[in-house]
């Protein structure tokens, strides 16, 4: 008894005791930034993709990370709030009712006074809701830190080298350097791979013999990458105290339902598109009036390649917004051979821009070309935008449908379809007077 006085101070005590109160104040403090992150994210995403490439599914798998992350930790905190709110329901039922469940004045028979006889005692349901409110906030926190430690993980051995190899142009001119890559690729997938099926079945590679003098490294790697010291203690609590197979079939849920989480997530455009029944529907560029090409009507859909003002135009004049894109400026280097404008001695750096890039982008309406037109570069304060702003005289089109087109140029080595914006005339009616 005196070790284990000396092993645990009375302050220690003290605060076990009173756990719920700062887990309560934790909970309602980080609920309120979890709820704010995920738009903030996204609004992250949304200036990624034009500023700094969006050619790839990778961005997407990385905020869908860490938005998941926080999803997890919102129902755990929201659940836990919930669980405290029950037990102290519990703690004023049993003040106020002290004898509990008076079951002989129940008088039922048979199976009815058996089940409520099985019903246990006040004081025992109050402890468990208050360890299992402990665990659950514990739980919460771990599953939030292996998110985060997998996002980091996929960032330090994936993103970050392909990143810093296209960015210097590493290996350009080395075929043997592929291979090589190939390789290193393999196992940024295996490695993980093997450490989901370590920690799902509770340390199943680490008890074989052969197998664990190797995987010991990649323990270590996978831990410190992970950020493992913020989430071990609680996994190896909970597999040491709760029945394994709970333990397994949680996790097992966790990763499945992350798995499928994650991949929903990166193809869906709206929210909960992926709940809804609806199958005769289609989100193709070509039978899609989207919502972020109309400025009027945008509220969180940005398009990330172009917009009009509105979807129905009264007046006579269109005005167009087209979004400068990182992964662009490359062709648009080469299509105009901007480099060699920048020398032009009577041409300013800027209209040299402004010539390549009115060049460069094919505006077309109802698949009539639209030429001379007069660029601007523009930033769009209402989605943060930076791009190219342009004026277009519809003055003779008719009422009615129409729309509008945007490619790159048929002479590169690739016609990319930017985008198809459908709009609808309706010209001003002007009331003669007759005199009547």
């Amino acid at each position: 008894m005196e070790n284990q006085d000396k092993q645990s101070p009375k302050w220690l005590a003290e605060l076990q005791d009173k756990s719920w109160e700062p887990e309560v104040i934790l909970s309602g403090i980080v609920l309120f930034g979890m709820i704010k992150l995920p738009g903030l994210l996204d609004e992250f995403l949304l200036y990624f993709g034009p500023n700094f490439g969006h050619n790839n599914q990778l961005p997407d798998v990385l905020i869908s990370f860490l938005k998941i992350a926080c999803f997890w930790l919102t129902g755990g905190l929201i659940a836990h709030l919930v669980s405290r709110g029950i037990w102290v329901g519990m703690i004023g039922l049993s003040f106020t009712f002290p004898k509990g469940i008076q079951k002989e004045q129940l008088k039922l028979k048979d199976k009815y006074r058996l089940s409520v006889e099985k019903i246990p005692a006040t004081e025992q349901i109050i402890l468990k809701l208050e360890r299992f409110s402990s665990a659950l906030f514990s739980f919460s926190f771990m599953m939030f830190m292996i998110m985060i430690g997998g996002y980091i993980f996929m960032l330090v051995t994936f993103i970050i080298p392909i990143t810093a190899m296209i960015y210097f142009e590493i290996g350009k001119g080395l075929p043997w350097l592929n291979p090589v890559l190939k390789g290193y690729f393999i196992l940024t997938v295996l490695i993980p791979l093997i450490g989901t099926i370590d920690f799902v079945t509770l340390g199943f590679i680490k008890n074989i013999k052969w197998i664990n003098k190797i995987y010991w490294p990649i323990y270590r790697v996978i831990g410190f990458l992970t950020l493992s010291k913020f989430y071990r203690p609680i996994y190896y609590v909970l597999i040491t105290n709760v029945k394994r197979w709970k333990i397994v079939v949680g996790l097992l849920f966790f990763v499945v339902s992350n798995y499928f989480w994650i991949m929903g997530s990166i193809d869906s455009k709206y929210p909960g598109e992926k709940l809804s029944m609806i199958s005769i529907w289609s989100d193709d560029t070509s039978t899609m009036a989207y919502t972020g090409y109309y400025d009027d009507q945008a509220g969180g859909l940005r398009s990330i390649d172009a917009s009009i003002q509105s979807d129905i135009i009264k007046g006579s004049t269109l005005k167009l917004f087209v979004v400068l894109r990182a992964d662009r400026e490359d062709s648009i280097r080469s299509y105009c051979n901007l480099d060699s404008l920048f020398q032009v001695k009577d041409l300013p750096r800027s209209s040299a821009q402004l010539q390549c890039l009115s060049d460069f982008y094919q505006i077309s309406i109802n698949d009539s070309a639209v030429a001379d037109l007069q660029y601007k570069f523009h930033y769009k304060s209402s989605s943060k935008q930076r791009g190219i702003l342009t004026y277009i005289d519809i003055g003779d089109l008719d009422n009615g449908y129409h729309s509008l087109d945007i490619h790159s140029p048929e002479k590169m080595q690739f016609e990319e379809h930017i985008a198809h914006i459908p709009f609808y005339r309706e010209r001003n009616q002007v009331v003669l007077d007759t005199g009547d």
